[in-house]
């Protein structure tokens, strides 16, 4: 929950720097309304939720192989300057936590 807190204090600070001024009116709903880390944490417990993503679908084999999408290095193969560094080159999916930040 701590790493979570702090992420949601980390995105919220990064939202409310100058650069975002003609793009983000503010906060969405209670999250605009959350200060304190007690605050947080009930808005994490109430709003958080786990997302899917797809996982699997850019197989990474070891460098040489003729078989896969990425190698271990995650260089697309027989594309000059492109690499996949998402979780679709993952085996199986990590848990992670969603906090809607508007």
């Amino acid at each position: 929950m701590s790493v979570s807190v702090q992420a949601v204090k980390s995105a919220k600070a990064f939202v409310a720097a100058p650069a975002w001024d003609d793009y983000i009116i503010g906060p969405y709903g209670d999250l605009a309304k959350t200060n304190t880390d007690a605050e947080i944490r009930r808005y994490i417990r109430r709003n958080g939720g786990a997302l899917l993503h797809a996982v699997g679908t850019a197989s990474m084999s070891p460098k040489g192989a003729a078989w896969g999408v990425v190698d271990p290095d995650l260089r697309v193969k027989d594309v000059e300057g492109l690499r996949i560094v998402d979780g679709s080159v993952l085996v199986s999916m990590p848990c992670i936590l969603v906090v809607e930040l508007g």
